[in-house]
């Protein structure tokens, strides 16, 4: 075997389920490096040095996602309204509808209002961003999602009988391009319908009313984003890449498991059969508490848990989630991103570790990584131990 892979070939090796020298090493720092800069707490080590090279520094591998499949609005006129101006408007636009977080301006605190111009009527939707996540990098809130009424549902009704899922494979391989063998793009199709809905459409009072009141508004929900939502699958997997996924950000506690087993199963094991006939994996951005559905993954069609963030972060202990997911599903992420903060103890941030290399035994199928990614507190000593414990020396030119 080749012992000197890059922590890509470590990463497509390990979604293949073949072995590798060492147990690949990635993560995301975005969130960590944005708030460092905007809070001038980035250390001098790193004074005049991009991202990239910041993760070779630490001696741990780049994560990243890139959108890959999108949505036209025939007909549908945006505009985008800050603090009461208009800054922008666009005809027939392609976007992840319905949630456009990069129309929001994220420069100055305030309300982002989208407008949705119909020929049904006009529909909107609120952002929120504040000073707080404008100093921690934090991505805006959804105030006012797309279906807050019943007035809302012929115009929401219009723009999806009338959207078309489109490719946008430019910004995948852009980013490809930039992180090379350091690391590796998850392509992202968006999320899975149910957890659409919930989400992003109507919140979570306002769905579980949907499934009950009889109107019939969440079952069409269900069927259009079924279809639109497949066929971003379809697209994604035109990419060239092992892996696809899905942004699903599930939360046990919220997406229960009868939810799950009856809204999320199904549409998740088409999907997986359609990945797997092209000798491809299906992920799942699954970084809530997943103590309620653990026995339901493995069953569910997914092959990698993305993003898990184990206790301390949630109820669901990593010995718990590898007792249950080993050759079953791969874990991506497992080190709670808790524990590389400084309020943290010393013996904490050891003894979990510790914990964690005794439960693996030597196995190494499965990609670390900080779940669910490097918050500003971060401490990069913390990061750059874990790099040495496995195996990594930090590179000081390039």
């Amino acid at each position: 075997m080749n012992t000197s892979m890059t922590e890509r070939e470590r990463i497509i090796r390990t979604l293949q389920g073949k072995p590798c020298d060492k147990i690949p090493w990635a993560t995301r720092l975005d969130i960590w490096f944005t708030a460092a800069n905007r809070s001038g707490a980035l250390s001098e080590e790193f004074t005049d040095m991009d991202l990239m090279k910041i993760h070779h520094r630490l001696g741990i591998g780049r994560q990243l996602y890139a959108l890959v499949a999108q949505m036209k609005l025939h007909g549908v006129e945006v505009s985008v309204e800050f603090d009461g101006e208009i800054i922008r408007k666009e005809n027939q636009p392609i976007m992840d509808f319905p949630i456009p977080r990069n129309l929001v301006p994220m420069e100055n605190p305030g309300d982002t209002r989208i407008f949705f111009k119909t020929p049904a009527g006009t529909a909107q939707l609120r952002y929120r961003t504040t000073k707080t996540t404008i100093r921690e990098a934090e991505l805006p809130y959804l105030v006012d999602p797309i279906l807050k009424d019943d007035d809302d549902l012929n115009i929401v009704k219009w723009i999806l009988d009338h959207a078309e899922p489109v490719a946008a494979f430019d910004g995948f391989k852009h980013l490809e391009e930039r992180v090379g063998e350091s690391g590796f793009t998850i392509p992202v199709v968006g999320r899975i319908p149910f957890q659409q809905i919930l989400l992003d459409y109507m919140g979570e009072e306002r769905t579980i009313y949907a499934i009950n009141d009889g109107s019939g508004l969440f079952g069409y929900l269900m069927d259009v984003l079924s279809e639109h939502v497949m066929e971003r699958l379809l697209i994604g997997l035109e990419v060239s890449s092992i892996m696809v996924e899905f942004i699903d950000n599930l939360e046990g506690m919220i997406t229960s498991p009868k939810l799950f087993e009856k809204y999320c199963v199904p549409f998740l094991q088409d999907s997986a059969d359609k990945v797997h006939a092209k000798g491809r994996v299906l992920g799942s951005h699954m970084d809530g508490n997943m103590k309620p559905l653990l026995h339901l993954i493995p069953e569910s069609g997914i092959d990698v848990v993305e993003s898990f963030s184990p206790d301390p972060l949630t109820r669901l202990t990593f010995e718990e989630a590898w007792r249950d997911w080993k050759g079953k599903v791969l874990m991506w992420g497992v080190i709670p991103s808790v524990i590389f903060e400084p309020h943290v103890p010393e013996e904490g941030f050891k003894d979990w570790l510790e914990k964690m290399f005794e439960t693996l035994a030597g196995d190494q199928r499965i990609i670390l990584g900080i779940g669910d990614q490097a918050l500003g507190p971060t401490s990069t000593e913390r990061i750059k131990r874990v790099s040495k414990l496995l195996g990594r020396e930090p590179v000081f030119n390039g």
